[in-house]
């Protein structure tokens, strides 16, 4: 994706999803924000305001050419939400889990992450929100690294499933104890960024540090994928 709120300007069907969410928004959560001083727009707090994307983690197929972080040899997958409450049926390639007569969605998954969203007006006459900035909430935000060239099959095929990852074997397990996502679905001038950081420990003792920035579909691009085991040497 280029954004948790997809751009209805750049791809089909994406603003049907975006009008979706703000909807899901407006109706989960009532709209407690007041419009900031001195500015027309409105922030909304998650969870508190705002129940936060309807979606697991940051891998989407959405937009041809995007599918999460990655330096050629290295993928990381950054969890929103517990990867063990992911649906074992749901592809995570579609990004978005809406709530519906199945059920909540991705609402139904605890949050791990918390910050806030700036709309012009709000969540309704708004398809996206301008600005979403985003934090761990816990000190163990799991962040999965596999190799790329096991993972890109996988998202050539369109169908991304957890149990598909979890039997990657190059699968690591990472908790990054500091996280943060700048995002701009429409950017400046309209045109959308992100960028990512995150730093934690491996689950086989090592350590990472995660560095994302992309921007104008791809036309602006850095990576920084590194896995250290300790106390030396470096994957």
């Amino acid at each position: 994706m280029l954004s948790i709120y997809p751009n209805h300007r750049y791809y089909p069907l994406a603003g049907l999803l975006a009008l979706a969410l703000a909807v899901c928004l407006l109706a989960s959560a009532p709209l407690k924000a007041q419009p900031l001083p001195g500015s027309p727009a409105v922030q909304l707090d998650f969870p508190v305001d705002s129940p936060g994307v309807p979606a697991y983690a940051r891998l989407e197929l959405l937009i041809p050419g995007f599918d999460l972080p990655n330096n050629d040899r290295w993928a990381a997958i950054v969890f929103y939400r517990d990867p063990g409450c992911v649906p074992d049926d749901f592809n995570l390639g579609r990004f978005f889990h809406l709530p519906g007569p199945g059920g909540p969605g991705a609402f139904g998954c605890r949050l791990l992450v918390e910050g806030h969203e700036i709309w012009q007006n709000g969540p309704g006459p708004d398809p996206a929100p301008i600005y979403v900035r985003t934090r761990n909430a816990v000190p163990d935000l799991p962040v999965w690294f596999v190799g790329w060239d096991e993972l890109h099959p996988l998202l050539e095929s369109g169908q991304v499933f957890i149990g598909d990852i979890e039997a990657l074997p190059t699968l690591v397990r990472g908790s990054a104890r500091w996280f943060e996502e700048a995002l701009y679905p429409n950017g400046s001038a309209d045109i959308p960024g992100i960028t990512l950081r995150a730093e934690g420990s491996l689950e086989n003792g090592g350590v990472f540090s995660l560095n994302w920035h992309y921007v104008n579909l791809g036309a602006e691009e850095s990576v920084s994928i590194r896995l250290w085991r300790r106390p030396w040497g470096r994957n």
